[in-house]
């Protein structure tokens, strides 16, 4: 598509549409000043990394990707929270142009029209364009390893333009591991088509150079973790060592209930709910579109299996085996769902898509705007933890909600303190100035006689209903026993 072509088409429509949505909900709700638990501890991850250890905290269970981005941007003095937000709006954007692409080379424009259309409008991804979070990262590198290795599977003319794509996909591949650990899925995917190729056309030479891509790729991570830890695979093991020891059953729905939930309570069937009411009234066209690509072998059928249907199964099926589930982890797998829904719906009469398309719209929207218009009213939470307000100085804090990382130099995160077994363990080794404290749990009032017991005063409180906001101050004069 040209240049000039491009602004008079749809899909710039869409995409202008997609931006001015964007500033609307922004500003009405206003989202651009929004900063969620694991943001914020990614940008204490970020000041930790760029500061030599100096401020900040750093989780080594939490991938360094998007701490490092966020770190240039707060090393060069800009505001890190509006960075981080100009950061997930463009991945964003990659994300969809993607989508449009994938579309368009495995089936047609107007498939590559109709996905981009209904992943712009899910309530999941729209919320999560306005998070720092990684996964508008991982849908965008995942997405792109995939887009490259079909141009690769083009045979495009000169022949080193096949070696060019190859070694894109397998950047966008690392890249999506480094982002999120579980995404290395995408370049066993990858491996399994181009093992593939390798059975149909007899030539090793692309699977071999695929794999030789990988290696100085992913250097930087297996020195990094050398230099730091010792291990040049430290991060990614310790990863391992929690899914291990948080393990369920496959099938076995229950999942650990100190996590808050996006949308769902209840959090059983808790991604097959996701589906259902997320893709609503679309979700039969998904079935049509599966059961298309698989009955109908056409041009490109295999690719389709392989590269589109794939993923979408073993990143589902991954992260229905584990214990720890929220929406949010199979939101990498929402454009694929949007692939199959499109390549449905382009099977029926536009009376019928059309309809379907704007019910879909006006769904996703009143949804959007409700869940927005809730979360405006819990932003006195997170007001709490960056300025709390209290009139004394805290040079160091130990705190139950990484956010006060935005303001204070954090010796610890009490996350503990949201069970009901906590026993004041880290602030007497950490020794804080002071501690921010919130929790729902039911002893409330017995940790608050833990913090007198070490010498430690309410300097502020303040009840919400179902849980108690406080700052404790260390009484001048005394150290903690």
């Amino acid at each position: 598509m040209k240049f000039r072509e491009f602004f008079r088409s749809r899909l710039f429509f869409i995409f202008a549409a997609f931006i001015g949505l964007y500033v609307i909900f922004a500003i009405k709700f206003n989202q651009y000043n929004d900063l969620w638990w694991d943001a914020a501890s990614y940008i204490g991850m970020a000041k930790y990394i760029f500061s030599n250890g100096k401020l900040g905290l750093f989780e080594p269970m939490k991938t360094i990707l998007l701490p490092i981005f966020l770190g240039i941007g707060w090393k060069i003095g800009l505001n890190v929270i509006y960075f981080g937000k100009i950061l997930a709006f463009l991945f964003s954007i990659a994300s969809l142009a993607f989508v449009y692409l994938i579309g368009k080379e495995l089936f047609d424009r107007k498939v590559g029209l109709i996905a981009t259309i209904i992943l712009f409008f899910n309530v999941l991804f729209f919320i999560f364009i306005f998070r720092i979070y990684t996964e508008m990262l991982s849908i965008c590198f995942i997405l792109g390893a995939i887009y490259f290795m079909i141009r690769f599977s083009n045979k495009p003319s000169p022949h080193y333009l096949r070696y060019l794509f190859l070694f894109l996909s397998a950047l966008f591949s690392v890249l999506a591991f480094v982002n999120k650990y579980p995404n290395a899925l995408i370049i066993g995917i990858l491996e399994l088509y181009l093992l593939y190729d390798f059975c149909k056309n007899k030539k090793l030479c692309y699977l071999i150079a695929f794999n030789v891509f990988l290696l100085p790729l992913v250097l930087p991570f297996l020195i990094s973790n050398y230099l730091l830890f010792g291990d040049p695979l430290y991060l990614f093991n310790l990863s391992q060592e929690y899914f291990k020891s948080n393990l369920g059953h496959f099938y076995d729905l229950r999942t650990f209930p100190g996590i808050p939930r996006l949308l769902f309570e209840n959090t059983d069937l808790i991604y097959f709910k996701s589906l259902l009411y997320l893709f609503n009234i679309l979700l039969p066209f998904m079935f049509v579109g599966i059961w298309k690509i698989i009955k109908d072998k056409g041009e490109r059928h295999y690719e389709k299996i392989l590269l589109i249907l794939l993923p979408a199964i073993v990143f589902f099926c991954f992260f229905e085996v584990f214990y720890l589930k929220q929406e949010r982890y199979i939101l990498s797998i929402f454009p694929m769902i949007s692939l199959f829904i499109g390549y449905g719906l382009s099977k029926f009469n536009r009376k019928l898509v059309h309809p379907a398309l704007f019910i879909y719209i006006i769904v996703s929207l009143i949804g959007s705007s409700l869940f927005f218009a809730i979360s405006v009213g819990e932003m006195s939470y997170q007001e709490f933890f960056i300025n709390p307000p209290i009139n004394f100085s805290c040079a160091s804090v130990s705190t139950s909600d990484s956010r006060a990382v935005m303001n204070y130099n954090i010796t610890s995160t009490i996350y503990e303190v949201f069970d009901d077994k906590w026993n004041g363990g880290n602030i007497l080794k950490d020794n804080p100035d002071c501690v921010f404290y919130y929790s729902r749990s039911s002893m409330i009032k017995e940790h608050v006689k833990i913090f007198e017991k070490m010498n430690y005063s309410v300097g502020y409180s303040r009840s919400n209903g179902v849980g108690l906001y406080a700052v404790f101050k260390k009484e001048e004069g005394k150290i903690v026993a």
